[in-house]
C-alpha cells in the first residue's frame, strides 16, 4: 500500500524502502527497513530482558524471605528477654463479670508472662498454722468491718451474708504483695458468700502458699496444725457445666478432699499455663490488679509443686462494690 503527499512518499509494505521527497530533504535517501516487533521475539535482546526480569523477581523473593526471618527472630528474642504481654479479657469467663458495663473497675487487666527459668527439684513444706476460735452452734455472719475474732472451725456453713446483686472486691495481702480480686456472686452465690464469710472471720490469715505450679497456679489454705482440710463444713460446688475456663488472674475454690463440696482452699491462676488447671473447681472472681505479686508467686515454683520459700496470706478484706448489670 502506498501513501502520497505533496512533500513525501512512504511505501509502507513490510521490508520495503522509504523514499523521502527531494523538496523536503534535498535529495532522495535510502532508509533501511525497520524491524517488525514480532521479529524481536526469541531474539538475544528479548532473552536478556527476560533474564533480568527473572533475576529481579528472585531478588524480591529473597528479600521478602529474609525480612520474614528477621521479624520472626525479633519476636523470639523479645519473648525470651522480657516476656509477652497477656491481655486478660474478663469476658472469657463467660458471663462471670456480666455482659454489660458497670460501676466497677475496668474489665481488662494486663499481666506480663515471666521468662522461663530452670526449676528447682523440690521446695519446702510450709509450717502448720495454729487454730483460731471454734463456733459450735449456728454460724452467724461476721462483722463487715473485719472486727470479728479469728475463727477457723465451724459447726455449720454461714447463712447468706452478702447481697447477691452486687460485686464484691477482695484485697488479698500476702508477704509477696497484694492481689485485688473482683467477686461475682451472681455466678457462684454460695461459694462467694462462703469465701466472704471466711475472709471476714480471718480464716485465711497466716495461711501459707502450699503449692505452686510454674506459670499455671498457686494454692493457699488447708494447712492447720490439726491436719484439717476444711473449716468443718462443706458446701455444694457451683462448677460450670463445661468446667471453669481459667485465664491468668482467675480465682477459684477447690473441692474438699473428703466430699464433692467446696472446702475453702483457694486456687489462683497465674500465667500462660492457666488453661491447664483442673476445671472441676468453682470460680470466685478475677484479678483487677496484682501483676507483680503473681510474678513473685510464680518464681516460687518447683518441679515437685512445693514452694521454694515461705509465703503467707497476711489478711483478706472484702467490701461491697458496684451493682451487677442485668
Amino acid at each position: 500500500m502506498a501513501c502520497h503527499s505533496a512533500h513525501a512518499l512512504w511505501i509502507t509494505d513490510r521490508g520495503a524502502t522509504e523514499l523521502l521527497n527531494k523538496e523536503s530533504h534535498g535529495s532522495q535517501r535510502y532508509r533501511p527497513p525497520r524491524p517488525h516487533p514480532e521479529s524481536l521475539v526469541g531474539s538475544p535482546t528479548m532473552a536478556r530482558s527476560s533474564d533480568r526480569r527473572q533475576q529481579q523477581i528472585a531478588r524480591q523473593k529473597a528479600q521478602t524471605a529474609a525480612t520474614a526471618r528477621q521479624r520472626k527472630a525479633r519476636r523470639r528474642k523479645q519473648f525470651a528477654a522480657g516476656g509477652v504481654a497477656v491481655v486478660v479479657v474478663l469476658s472469657t469467663l463467660g458471663a462471670f463479670l456480666g455482659s454489660k458495663s458497670s460501676t466497677t473497675k475496668s474489665s481488662t487487666t494486663t499481666t506480663t508472662v515471666p521468662t522461663s527459668t530452670t526449676l528447682q527439684k523440690s521446695g519446702i513444706v510450709p509450717p502448720a498454722v495454729p487454730l483460731g476460735a471454734t463456733l459450735t452452734g449456728a454460724t452467724p455472719c461476721p462483722a463487715e468491718d473485719g472486727s470479728s475474732a479469728r475463727t477457723t472451725t465451724f459447726a455449720s456453713a454461714p447463712p447468706t451474708c452478702i447481697d447477691n446483686t452486687h460485686f464484691y472486691t477482695a484485697t488479698i495481702t500476702t508477704t509477696k504483695g497484694v492481689l485485688t480480686v473482683q467477686l461475682n456472686p451472681k455466678v457462684s452465690p454460695q461459694t462467694v458468700n462462703t469465701f466472704v464469710a471466711l475472709a471476714r472471720y480471718h480464716y485465711y490469715d497466716g495461711q501459707p502458699i502450699t503449692d505452686v505450679r510454674s506459670r499455671a497456679s498457686f494454692t493457699a489454705g488447708m494447712a492447720f496444725i490439726d491436719g484439717s482440710n476444711q473449716p468443718g463444713f462443706a458446701i455444694p460446688g457451683e462448677i460450670p457445666a463445661k468446667g471453669t475456663v481459667f485465664t491468668p488472674g482467675a480465682l477459684a475454690m477447690a473441692p474438699a478432699s473428703a466430699s464433692n463440696g467446696i472446702g475453702g482452699q483457694l486456687v489462683f491462676a497465674t500465667f500462660d499455663q492457666a488453661a491447664d488447671n483442673n476445671q472441676q473447681v468453682t470460680p470466685l472472681g478475677i484479678m483487677l490488679s496484682g501483676d507483680a505479686t503473681l510474678t513473685a508467686m510464680n518464681q516460687l515454683a518447683s518441679e515437685s509443686g512445693k514452694p521454694t520459700a515461705l509465703v503467707t496470706i497476711t489478711s483478706i478484706s472484702v467490701v461491697q462494690s458496684g451493682a451487677i448489670p442485668g
